[in-house]
């Protein structure tokens, strides 16, 4: 997959995550599944200039599969919430 693709498919899957907390409910544990893999794949594409941002949201991506997998549907709300910080952050400070 190449890089546009890789970011169109983590947008989308990472859009419908956001819907499911937004309806206060949990994230389906395949979704989130798809999006902790797509996080990583984005990670191991990474420029070296965001390679670290990458990582970190790779890491926050797999910690959100790991309470969701526990049903901690409050730990999952503050992840998502990292998350979309993380990517705010991202997307002001690395254009691509």
């Amino acid at each position: 997959m190449d890089f546009r693709e890789l970011k169109t498919s983590l947008e989308e899957v990472f859009q419908a995550i956001l819907d499911t907390i937004q309806d206060g409910r949990l994230p389906d544990e395949a979704v989130v599944v798809q999006f902790a893999r797509l996080a990583t794949q984005l990670h191991i594409q990474a420029d070296e200039d965001w390679a670290g941002e990458a990582e970190d949201f790779a890491h926050l991506a797999n910690q959100l599969l790991l309470v969701v997998k526990k049903g901690k549907r409050e730990d999952a709300i503050r992840l998502v919430n990292s998350l979309q910080d993380a990517q705010d952050y991202c997307h002001k400070t690395y254009k691509s």
